[in-house]
C-alpha cells in the first residue's frame, strides 16, 4: 500500500463517521417534530417511556500536526414511547402533581400541632422528672451515729451490733409541720414567730415507693438554733422541739430552722423538702375532701373513746390540735389522735384520687393560703411519676420512742437512744448480706 493511500483512509472513515451522526441527529429531529404536532404528547404516559442509555461515537479533532485524533462524543439520550421518539428536555415537561383538598390540608396541620404539643408535654415532663430527681435525692451527705456505731465512708456503712448496714440512697424525706400561733402580734420578740406543735419526718423510698411518716414529739429537749429577730446567730441552747421554730420570721427562715433542728435529731440525715401548714388552715383541707371519719381514741371535749365522728368544719382542727394541759403524756394523747385522723386523712386523699386525678391539686390550692413550701413542681412530678411506676400506696405509721417527764410547768420528752437509732436504722438503711 503507497504512502497515499495511507493518509487517504483515516479521512475517509472519519468522513464517513460523521455523516452518520448527522443522519441519526437528522431522523431524531424528524421523529420529535413529527410526535409534537400529533394529537397526544409522548409525555402523557410517562409509565410508556424507556429511556435508552447514550450511545458514544467518535468525532475527529483537528490539530496542528499531520495526524488526525479522535475524542468521545455523547449521544444525545433519546426518550422512547409507543407513540414515537423524542429527545430529553427539562422539567417543565413533567406532568403537574394534583393539588391537596382543603379538608387533608387542615388535618394534616392539626396533626402537626398534636403532635408538636404531645412532644413539647413529654419534653416537659422529663424536665422536670430530672431537676426532681436531683432535687430531691442527696447523694451528697454525712451520717452520724451514736459512739458504739462504727461508721464508715460518712455514714455510707454503719455497723452495729456486728451486724453491717449500707445507707438507702433511693430514700427522700420531707419534714411536716404544723404550726400554731404562727402570725406575730404586735412588736417582734426573740423566739415568738410561734411553734411547730405538729412535726412528722415523711421518707419516701422512691425505689419501691413505700412511705414511712415518723410522728415526732413536739417536746422533745434538743439543741436548737436561737437567731435574733434580724436574723443574726445568737448560739445553741437546749429547748423544747417545738421552739426552733419560732427563731425565725414565720415563715421560710423558721421551717428552714425546725428542718435544721430535726435533721440534728436524725443523725444529719439529709432533709430536702418541707411542707407547713398553718393549724387555722385545717378545717379547710379537711372539708376540701368532703371530712373526715375517726373514731377517738380518747375521752377530751366533745369526743368520747371508741365513738366515730364524720369531722366537718372546726371539729376536724379541735380533734388534732386540743389537749389537756393537766398531765405530762398530754401531748402524747394528742400524737394519737394526730396519727388516727392523719390515716383516715389519707385514705380519703387517696381513694377520690382515683376517681378523680385532680384531688391533689385541688388541696395542693386550698392549702396554698396556709402554707409555706419549698416543694416544687419538679419534685412533685418526680414523686407522681415515683408513685404511678411502683404502684405502691402503702406506709407505716412510726413514733420517736422516748419519756415524757414533767419539768415545773412544762413538759419534757427524752428520747431513748437505743430503740430510736433501731428504728432509724430500719427506716433509713437496710442490712448488707
Amino acid at each position: 500500500m503507497n504512502e497515499k493511500m495511507l493518509k487517504d483512509s483515516p479521512n475517509k472513515n472519519n468522513n464517513r463517521i460523521s455523516d452518520e451522526f448527522d443522519d441519526l441527529n437528522s431522523t431524531s429531529n424528524e421523529l420529535y417534530h413529527s410526535n409534537t404536532q400529533s394529537e397526544h404528547s409522548a409525555f402523557d404516559d410517562i409509565d410508556d417511556y424507556v429511556y435508552k442509555k447514550p450511545k458514544k461515537s467518535r468525532k475527529r479533532v483537528k490539530t496542528s500536526g499531520s495526524e488526525n485524533l479522535f475524542e468521545d462524543v455523547e449521544d444525545i439520550p433519546l426518550v422512547v414511547s409507543d407513540r414515537g421518539v423524542r429527545k430529553k428536555h427539562g422539567n417543565h415537561h413533567r406532568r403537574k402533581r394534583k393539588k391537596m383538598k382543603t379538608w387533608k390540608k387542615v388535618l394534616l396541620s392539626v396533626g402537626c400541632v398534636l403532635l408538636g404539643l404531645v412532644l413539647l408535654f413529654v419534653g416537659t415532663v422529663a424536665v422536670l422528672y430530672f431537676n426532681g430527681s436531683k432535687e430531691l435525692i442527696s447523694n451528697d451527705y454525712t451520717i452520724l451515729a451514736p459512739e458504739n456505731v462504727d461508721v464508715q465512708n460518712n455514714g455510707e456503712y454503719v455497723v452495729y451490733n456486728g451486724v453491717t448496714y449500707k445507707y438507702n440512697e433511693n430514700i427522700t424525706s420531707i419534714l411536716l409541720m404544723g404550726i400554731d400561733e404562727n402570725e406575730l402580734d404586735g412588736e417582734k420578740k426573740i423566739g415568738q414567730a410561734g411553734q411547730s406543735d405538729v412535726n412528722i419526718l415523711l421518707t419516701i423510698d422512691t425505689s419501691t415507693g413505700k412511705m414511712s411518716l415518723i410522728n415526732i414529739s413536739r417536746d422533745i429537749m434538743t439543741d436548737v438554733t436561737e437567731y435574733s429577730v434580724n436574723g443574726g446567730y445568737i448560739g445553741m441552747a437546749t429547748h423544747q422541739l417545738c421552739l426552733a421554730y419560732s427563731f425565725g420570721d414565720g415563715k421560710e427562715t423558721s421551717c428552714i430552722n425546725q428542718v435544721n433542728t430535726v435533721k440534728r435529731l436524725f443523725y444529719n440525715i439529709p432533709i430536702n423538702s418541707y411542707f407547713s401548714l398553718d393549724l387555722d388552715g385545717i378545717s379547710a383541707i379537711n372539708d376540701s375532701v368532703g371530712g373526715v371519719d375517726v373514731v377517738s381514741p380518747e375521752n377530751i371535749g366533745d369526743f368520747k373513746q371508741g365513738e366515730t365522728y364524720h369531722l366537718e368544719g372546726t371539729q376536724a382542727e379541735a380533734f388534732v390540735r386540743k389537749r389537756q394541759h393537766d398531765t405530762v403524756d398530754a401531748n402524747t394523747y394528742r400524737m394519737a389522735r394526730q396519727q388516727v385522723y392523719l390515716q383516715s386523712f389519707i385514705s380519703q386523699v387517696l381513694n377520690q384520687t382515683k376517681t378523680d386525678f385532680s384531688t391533689p391539686l385541688n388541696l395542693f390550692n386550698v392549702a396554698g393560703e396556709y402554707s409555706c413550701t419549698n416543694i416544687n413542681a419538679s419534685k412533685v412530678c418526680y414523686l407522681a411519676a415515683t408513685a404511678i411506676t411502683n404502684g405502691s400506696m402503702s406506709y407505716d405509721m412510726l413514733n420517736v420512742p422516748g419519756e415524757a417527764k414533767q419539768n415545773g410547768n412544762y413538759a419534757e420528752y427524752y428520747v431513748d437512744e437505743t430503740k430510736f437509732y433501731e428504728m432509724f436504722l430500719s427506716v433509713f438503711y437496710q442490712p448488707v448480706e
